[in-house]
């Protein structure tokens, strides 16, 4: 009967922990040594926090109308990039529309020339800052909401206080930002007389 109460004790101890050969199981303040443990994002460009500032205002009282908006995008450049000629013209209290596109074309562009919104300032008011995308396009801000490989891409163009174009591409290749992106350069270069 004394033996088994002594081996009932030393069974208890174990179970305790009143073994002194056993390590401290208590957690260490030590940082864990894997590289795969102590991987950070600091590496990573954080997401943009607010626009790009507009460092150039560009004037685009000549394409303003129904008549001229769809020149903000020549035809000969239209076509260099695969574009349809415009076949949908309108103008709206705060913007003026052009889209080129046809039904059997691989590569459609939609683009308005808003005159009195902060195209900019709006993208960061319907996204997350992690969706967008800031870039300098020849010299102007912008904003895209997707990174190829896209067939759809949206960009903000910031042009001057209150005054952007919003460029909306499809691409079938998946190429819609790059599109977008080259759209705007063409863009810039035809609003500052070097297009």
């Amino acid at each position: 009967m004394i033996a088994r109460i002594l081996s009932l004790v030393a069974v208890l101890g174990v179970v305790a922990g009143c073994t002194p050969d056993e390590p401290d199981a208590r957690p260490t303040s030590k940082p864990p040594t894997s590289g795969a443990m102590t991987t950070t994002t600091t590496s990573s460009t954080p997401p943009p926090t607010g626009p790009p500032p507009l460092t150039r205002t560009l004037d685009p009282a000549r394409y303003a109308t129904e008549r001229t908006v769809c020149d903000l995008l020549t035809d000969a450049q239209a076509v260099e990039l695969g574009l349809p000629s415009p076949n949908y013209r309108d103008s709206f209290e705060s913007f003026v529309a052009c889209s080129r596109r046809h039904i059997l074309a691989d590569r459609r562009v939609d683009y308005d020339l808003w005159l009195d919104s902060d195209l900019l300032d709006d993208a960061f008011g319907r996204h997350e800052p992690e969706e967008l995308h800031v870039r300098d396009i020849a010299g102007q801000p912008a904003v895209l909401t997707s990174a190829d490989p896209s067939q759809a891409c949206h960009l903000d163009l910031g042009l001057a206080k209150r005054k952007g174009i919003e460029i909306l591409a499809d691409d079938h290749d998946g190429k819609a930002c790059a599109l977008a992106v080259t759209i705007a350069e063409r863009m810039v270069e035809n609003l500052t007389g070097g297009g």
